[in-house]
């Protein structure tokens, strides 16, 4: 008798605890995304949850957005005095960058970069979807140049209330993440805040 268990019965389990999990997860962040965001209102065990579907959501939102899951895992450990620095070029070609830089190279100063909320949308159409990216890891955020080089830099922290729709369609309806509850960490210190610069060469595109 052949006791093994096939790939396809190991691939279907598999999906199966799977879904299994993320359903759990998801009515989990549902609930937790309802609670008011005071420290005091959570506790040890809900601080526990959110710390876990923090990493959960880096994980599995670093092949959608390297960039935005980079910064926030990197707020699972201290920061230094000195801000972090990553060479990558990915927030050139967007408009507001683009104009960004122009407004910096003339005036000598760094120049605030701002987004409307729209711009959040995940999007499948290539430019929207680059964009909504940068948005993401830079809103908020500098541009300045310095050396010739192009330094795009942020102060990577959560507000205390801020919805953040990660996945919107007809179907499923709005999936998203109240930052809020990443803000409660930080007050409680189980994450941490600090600057984050993203280097490259200035060359004009």
């Amino acid at each position: 008798m052949d006791w093994g268990i096939s790939l396809k019965t190991k691939l279907i389990s598999s999906i199966i605890v799977l879904f299994l999990i993320s359903s759990f997860c998801l009515y989990r962040l549902d609930h937790l995304n309802s609670i008011p965001t005071t420290p005091s209102n959570f506790s040890w065990i809900n601080k526990a949850e959110i710390y876990v579907l923090g990493l959960a959501i880096g994980v599995i939102g670093y092949p959608i957005y390297p960039e935005v899951a980079r910064e926030h895992l990197m707020m699972y450990r201290p920061f230094s005095n000195k801000p972090k620095v990553i060479e990558s070029d990915f927030f050139r070609g967007s408009p507001v960058v683009e104009k960004g830089i122009i407004k910096a190279k003339r005036s000598g100063k760094p120049y605030r970069l701002a987004w409307p909320s729209s711009a959040y949308k995940l999007s499948f159409q290539p430019s929207e979807y680059k964009e909504a990216g940068i948005v993401l890891a830079l809103n908020a955020g500098y541009v300045r140049i310095q050396d010739n080089k192009i330094i795009a830099g942020i102060n990577i922290k959560y507000p205390q209330d801020s919805f953040a729709t990660l996945i919107s369609t007809k179907g499923l309806g709005t999936i998203g993440v109240e930052e809020g509850l990443f803000w409660v960490l930080q007050k409680v210190g189980w994450l941490y805040s600090g600057e984050v610069e993203w280097v490259t060469d200035f060359k004009q595109t």
